[in-house]
């Protein structure tokens, strides 16, 4: 009888790890400005619409990669996909961080949903290279976030509006080469001299630096004698 009981637990615990649905993943995401909707599936293989600080980021799509496990994770091959976008990569849950590496490209108005906040309108291509971001649940820790690869733009019109007033230019072909803190730095392709710094703070707050270059090659040179690498105009933008 025991020997029964036994086997008949030892088989529930089985078929309920195998089968355990795909909502579980929501619960290590709690806090970290990404969400899981409407998920399909088991933790194992599913899908979900994802969200990211409240905005649509496509469908994904998940398959576990046991041999994570013994590297102490829960490690997946992800597909994320929408109407302008396609990215893929790998994602890993450990105890206090996610991890995800992310290759694809993605059309304009998938950043410019991103970009609404500061009222900014791109057109042109992306493409992501390798972009790694280590990312703590608790974005209030973003100290212990990090970041790597980069993420590059075809160029072309932008749209933004400046002390209440729309403005439109056409840039170069840019490339914003992520670094370890959760930042950012935005460089003309082939050039050197940055045009944009971001960097998400502890508080939860997006802090982008506009430099005197940007300013010029926007059409709104900013005036003085500061050298083109110098940040002359900054914003923020609480995210979380």
């Amino acid at each position: 009888m025991i020997r029964t009981v036994s086997i008949g637990a030892l088989l529930f615990v089985v078929f309920a790890v195998a089968f355990a649905p795909a909502s579980l993943l929501r619960a290590p995401l709690s806090g970290s400005g990404a969400d899981l909707l409407q998920p399909a599936g088991t933790v194992w293989k599913g899908s979900a619409d994802l969200y990211l600080a409240k905005q649509g980021a496509g469908r994904i799509s998940w398959r576990f990669r046991p041999l994570t496990l013994l590297q102490g994770a829960l490690g997946y091959h992800v597909d994320l996909t929408g109407a302008d976008h396609d990215l893929r990569g790998t994602v890993r849950l450990r105890p206090g961080t996610a991890e995800a590496v992310l290759d694809g490209h993605a059309a304009s108005a998938f950043a410019n949903r991103w970009l609404a906040p500061y009222d900014i309108v791109i057109a042109g291509d992306l493409t992501l290279q390798n972009l790694q971001l280590r990312v703590p649940y608790d974005l209030e820790q973003s100290r212990g976030g990090s970041a790597a690869g980069s993420v590059s733009w075809a160029g072309g019109p932008v749209r933004y509006r400046l002390s209440g007033r729309d403005h439109s230019a056409r840039l170069p072909p840019l490339v914003a080469y992520l670094g370890d803190g959760l930042e950012a730095v935005v460089f003309p392709e082939g050039g050197q001299t940055p045009l944009l710094r971001a960097r998400l703070q502890e508080n939860g707050f997006l802090w982008i630096g506009v430099t005197k270059m940007m300013t010029r090659l926007a059409g709104n040179s900013w005036p003085g004698s500061h050298p083109d690498h110098e940040v002359v105009l900054e914003v923020e933008e609480q995210l979380f």
